[in-house]
Order: structure tokens, then sequence, then C-alpha cells
């Protein structure tokens, strides 16, 4: 985005400049919502650390996509969305500006609204002092919390996590800019043509704790489990998982895995097996390209009266360049119910 187009997006976000705040130091962050890492909350974006067309995120893979400038925490599903999943500040500030009135929904959808210049959605921008500040994108319709000119402490809560502005899941994206210039809060680097991992002056700016629950992955699991049917990506991204069969008269047995940020030649596996043995065992061609979200089903139908009861295993696996870089298991007991 240019310095124009940044500059009258913010205009049009409700952001007052400048804010004084007598702070020297570059803000030190903490988690901005309240979840559980790789259980209830992931990273499927990083910031796109490539200026030209290309892609690179601070571990010198993909996760992420051209121009991204931020960090996406992505929540578990729609369901999770509506339940509630708190919004909170990640370092003590004031806030500059807010918007809180766009629709929740995903984008490209029929009779999607026109989103020019407010793709970040629901949402609000904090002044950190020193030219730092954050902003907080994709929050969910009139649920944010404070108003311009509140002064507020690390952890309060903000607001709630939603699907508002240019948004395919349910997250909440956060920047963290210095001078008007993007940082990447991992590595402390601005987008540049040099080579990955240059060094900086800033550093990482996540607290050690935040640092530790969310070390670079490149392909991680993110929903696995059984099923009487195909499974497809909308019911899972509404429900965050599926009703596993209940007794020994299901039309089918199926086991599925999700994953997100493959590399290029990665391979998934799903393995179902049974009282009498294996089931299924698929293995998915390798992946032509990076892929922010991959997902993978293979089961059968039910082709005798009822499936052996006992102890049903199903496990989804990540191998790359041969090797099993992880492995999910479940297990499913079925009755002659």
């Amino acid at each position: 985005m240019s310095v124009v187009r940044r500059y009258l997006s913010l205009l049009a976000f409700g952001v007052v400049l400048p804010v004084n705040l007598a702070m020297a130091k570059q803000p030190v962050l903490s988690l901005p919502l309240l979840c559980i890492a790789h259980k209830t909350c992931f990273i499927q974006n990083h910031v796109d650390l490539d200026p030209s067309t290309s892609v690179r995120d601070w571990g010198c893979h993909k996760s992420s996509y051209d121009g991204h400038k931020g960090v996406d925490f992505r929540i578990l599903s729609i369901a999770a969305m509506k339940k509630g999943v708190r919004v909170i500040a990640a370092a003590p500030g004031i806030i500059k500006g807010l918007r809180s009135d766009m629709q929740d929904r995903l984008i490209g959808g029929r009779g999607a609204p026109d989103i020019a210049g407010r793709e970040c959605g629901n949402g609000l921008v904090i002044d950190h002092g020193d030219g730092w500040e954050t902003q907080y994108c994709h929050m969910r319709k009139n649920s944010l919390m404070v108003k311009k000119g509140d002064r507020v402490a690390r952890g309060q809560k903000l607001g709630l996590v939603g699907l508002s502005g240019k948004t395919a899941f349910p997250h909440v994206h956060l920047s963290v800019r210095h001078n008007k210039k993007i940082i990447d809060p991992f590595y402390g680097q601005q987008p540049s043509k040099a080579t990955c991992r240059l060094k900086t002056k800033y550093g990482p700016l996540w607290q050690k704790d935040v640092a530790r629950q969310f070390p670079y992955v490149s392909g991680q699991p993110f929903l696995w489990g059984f099923s009487a049917r195909s499974v497809g990506k909308e019911i899972l991204m509404a429900r965050g998982g599926v009703r596993a069969p209940q007794s020994t008269k299901a039309q089918a047995l199926v086991f599925y895995g999700q994953a997100l940020n493959l590399q290029k030649g990665d391979r998934l596996r799903i393995k179902l097996t049974g009282p009498k043995g294996v089931i299924i065992n698929s293995l998915s061609d390798p992946m032509s390209r990076h892929k922010a979200s991959y997902l993978l089903f293979a089961g059968k139908k039910r082709t005798t009266p009822a499936w052996p009861q006992g102890i049903y295993k199903g496990s989804f696996s990540l191998l790359r360049a041969g090797k099993k870089i992880w492995k999910k298991t479940r297990k499913l007991e079925l009755h002659g119910k």
C-alpha cells in the first residue's frame, strides 16, 4: 500500500493524528486475544517481508500472502466466534481511532457489500508512543468496548474476534508499525529486498512466553477426527469439527484432517484401523505449491450389516522429504446400538 493510500485509509478509519505518549522504548507485546496456542488459536499468516510480488515470511517460507502487513491469529470456527473470543490490548497505549459497524460475513459471498478502503473491517489503532502503534482488524460488529482517546492497559478487553472486512475465516489481524513503517513482531524486520533473517535494530517484540507458545511452524495440524460421511471445509469452518459415528450401523467410517501452511512437496497421510485391521491408508500427492490450508479425508462405506464392535483408530500425519513431521490421532469406540 502506498504512503498516500495508507494515510487515506487511516483517515477513513477515524484515526486522529498525532497523539503524544512519553514512551521512549519499543513496546513489548503480549498475545492480542484470549486463547490457547495451537488448540483454540493458530497463526494462519505472518507479515510478508518481500516487497516484490513474491512472498517471504520471517521463517524464510511462504506462510503469508503478497502484501500482507500483519499477523493473523485464527480461531477454530464461526461457532467459536459466536460464543465469543476476546481481543485484548497487546501493550498499553491510547486509542487513536476505531470502527465497529461493519457486518460479520465471509468475503466474496452473494450480496457482499463493497468494502473498498475498509478491508480491516471493525477494529482500532493503539498509539504506544515514540512512533509505535498497533492495529487490530476483523473484529465482531458492535463488540468494541473502548472509544477514541481512551487509555488502555495491557490485557484490557477491546472487543471480540469477528468476520468483518476482507476475511475468509474468523481471526484477529495484528499489525505493528513504527513511524508508519510495518514491523514484523516475530523478528523485528521491515519488508525489504534483503535476504532472509536480516539483522534488525528492533529484534522480536513479543513477550518471551508468547514467543515460546508460537515458535515458527510451517505445516501445522488444525482439525482432525472421525466422521460418518465426507467432510467439507465449509462445515469445518462453521463448526470446527463434525460429529463422530455413534454406532456400528454408521453408513461409513471416515477420518479427516486439515492442516495449515504446507510447503511445496509436503504430503499428508490418513490411516484408519479397526478391530479387524487396516480399513484405509491414504497418502496425498505432493503439494504442487504452498498451501495456506488443505483438507484430506479418507474412509470406507459400510458393505456389511454392521461394523465390528470395538476400538477404531484414526491418524493424520505430515510427511516432508520422506520424514514424518507430526502425527495426530483419535480413538473411537463403536457399539451395536
